[in-house]
């Protein structure tokens, strides 16, 4: 029993412990359920919140598009894409249509913007849109391909510059008044490079950073040197524009200020060859030419020779050399001198002037050369005194027979310059008598016998320039009166005109027109002084020379009639503008001056 009892017992306490161990279970379920629905509560906050931040921060992280705007920098579109903001981009290329594609990560749109029409010849317009939730795309509705940049500067982080070549908009070809071009047309300040081909001749143009907005350009063209004219793009960057020719020919390639956008293709003007009419006076050479190109002159000695350089032409004649062989022009020469200018050059026998070059209607150039009036006659210069006899003698020690050997030498120079034929009858300081000097006269049938010397009194006073003559010789009177009138108006001295004297052998003796000059007073100080300067010496035998001139030239045109009935003296006021010197440079102004030649190029006589 006791054991049942005992057993009873048990089972009852164990049934107390099982209730109460039962009732504290279900306590812990409630806590732990509880626990469990606050960490889904909690957990459901966090991930709230969390969404909440990441979407404020995502927002942050977005710029804004602002603006779009296209404008042009020298010849070149550009689209300017101005953001909040600095942000990253990628650009691609579709077709079909053709279009390049611009998209802005991490940017948004307030409002999407209307299209903008741009029809450059390359860009027909530029759309915008939202592309996604962080996308902005812009999108270039292409006309043609090109080459593209697009640049985001640092000092500049906000703008993304999307930038095109520039445009060949056309080329066509003129003939504008003789002058063959062909004109490449353009945006903005346009670089090239040039090259000439063979086999067929052609002349190239390669533009880089361009792209020709039309199709492919091909056209006749109606020009003795040129035959069409093309355009191409010849790399996705560079259009090339060909000239085709008929002949290989020169030209230039330039651009100007003064016509913006433009490439010229110059054939220049043409000359089409040279021709000359010759009278008594003049020979008058005719330089033909397609239009009114620039020309500039210049006359060289030694040999003498009239060079003009016709500018932005080319030469379009076979014949080189045009033979004249009158007294003034020998022959014309023309050479391509550089790829833009012609050289025609007179070769000369002499020079006494010429005109300036002058248009005449239809493009021929003229130029009228002198002939001089003393070409092949035969003048004897006779310096006075000499060796033994020294002449008047001045009180600087300076002697008559050095100072006019020197005067005469230089008349003979530039007499010879005018194409005459001079005889000395002294070169030297050697005694030579009155009979030889007038044999030298007669040996030479002399056309003409000039005696210079320097006058002399037993006082300082007399001064002053005269010029005597005997009347044995026929005309020696109006040698005189051109020989005094002629130096006077050069030196400037008192005037005391031409005289008759019939005592004077050398003068009086020679059967050709005589004169004797006597140049100024070495009796007189100031006018000594005077002889002793070279520069007055040279004045003397201008003065000289342009009076010899002067009686030759009034011989001819009394003897072909064009003087008839005027008197045969002339004023003693006559000076050296008498003589047939006239525009460009004076035979006298710097005869023999060898530096004209300085440096000065010259074609050759059968230019390569």
């Amino acid at each position: 029993m006791q054991f049942v009892i005992s057993e009873t017992s048990s089972s009852y306490e164990q049934g107390s412990i099982s209730a109460e161990t039962g009732t504290k279970g279900r306590d812990f379920l409630s806590v732990r359920v509880l626990l469990v629905i606050l960490w889904i509560v909690l957990f459901s906050v966090c991930v709230c919140v969390s969404r909440v931040i990441a979407a404020e921060v995502g927002h942050d992280e977005h710029v804004t598009l602002l603006q779009v705007a296209a404008s042009e920098k020298d010849g070149c579109t550009t689209v300017e894409i101005s953001l909040s903001g600095k942000a990253s981009y990628k650009s691609f290329i579709l077709s079909d249509p053709l279009r390049l594609v611009l998209d802005v990560e991490g940017a948004i749109l307030m409002s999407r913007p209307e299209p903008i029409p741009i029809n450059d010849g390359i860009i027909e317009r530029v759309r915008v849109g939202q592309f996604n939730p962080s996308v902005v795309r812009v999108v270039f509705d292409l006309s043609r391909s090109a080459s593209y940049t697009v640049v985001q500067r640092e000092d500049k982080p906000d703008v993304i510059e999307v930038s095109f070549p520039k445009r060949i908009t056309g080329v066509e070809f003129f003939d504008r008044d003789g002058r063959g071009e062909a004109v490449i047309y353009g945006t903005g300040s346009l670089q090239y490079e040039t090259l000439s081909l063979s086999a067929p001749p052609r002349i190239v143009v390669d533009l880089p950073g361009t792209v020709l907005v039309s199709d492919a350009i091909s056209t006749e063209v109606s020009h003795p040197h040129a035959t069409r004219v093309r355009a191409s793009q010849f790399t996705p960057d560079t259009v090339r524009v060909v000239l085709d020719l008929a002949e290989a020919a020169t030209y230039s390639v330039f651009t100007s200020s003064d016509r913006p956008g433009e490439v010229i293709i110059d054939l220049g003007y043409r000359i089409l060859g040279a021709d000359f009419e010759s009278d008594e006076k003049s020979t008058i050479v005719s330089v033909l030419s397609t239009g009114h190109a620039e020309v500039k002159s210049m006359v060289l000695t030694h040999p003498p020779r009239i060079v003009m350089d016709f500018e932005n032409s080319t030469l379009d004649t076979k014949e080189r050399v045009v033979p004249v062989g009158d007294t003034a022009v020998e022959r014309i020469r023309l050479a391509q001198h550089d790829p833009m200018t012609v050289r025609v050059v007179l070769d000369l026998n002499y020079y006494v002037g010429h005109s300036l070059p002058s248009r005449e209607d239809g493009g021929e150039a003229k130029v009228e050369v002198l002939k001089s009036p003393i070409a092949k006659e035969r003048i004897v210069i006779d310096p006075g005194h000499g060796g033994t006899d020294p002449g008047a003698i001045g009180s600087t020690g300076l002697q008559e027979k050095a100072v006019v050997l020197d005067i005469s030498k230089r008349v003979a120079t530039q007499l010879q310059a005018m194409g005459a034929e001079v005889i000395l009858t002294r070169s030297d300081d050697t005694s030579v008598s009155l009979p030889e000097r007038v044999r030298a006269a007669s040996n030479a049938r002399a056309d003409a016998f000039i005696s210079i010397h320097a006058n002399a009194s037993r006082s300082g006073g007399p001064t002053g320039t005269e010029t005597l003559y005997a009347n044995t010789a026929p005309m020696s009177k109006v040698l005189a009166e051109h020989v005094q009138g002629a130096l006077v108006s050069r030196i400037g001295q008192f005037d005391r005109g031409a005289r008759e004297r019939n005592d004077l052998m050398v003068i009086r003796e020679v059967k050709c027109p005589a004169c004797l000059v006597e140049v100024v007073f070495m009796s007189n100080l100031q006018e000594e002084m005077l002889l002793l300067d070279p520069a007055f010496r040279q004045k003397a035998a201008q003065g000289i020379t342009a009076g010899i001139a002067s009686y030759f030239q009034w011989r001819k045109d009394r003897q072909s009639g064009a003087s008839e009935g005027a008197d045969t003296k002339l004023p003693a006021s006559r000076d050296a503008k008498a003589s047939p010197v006239q525009e460009g440079r004076s035979w006298d102004e710097g005869a023999g001056d060898e530096s004209r030649d300085a440096g000065a190029a010259e074609i050759p006589e059968n230019p390569h």
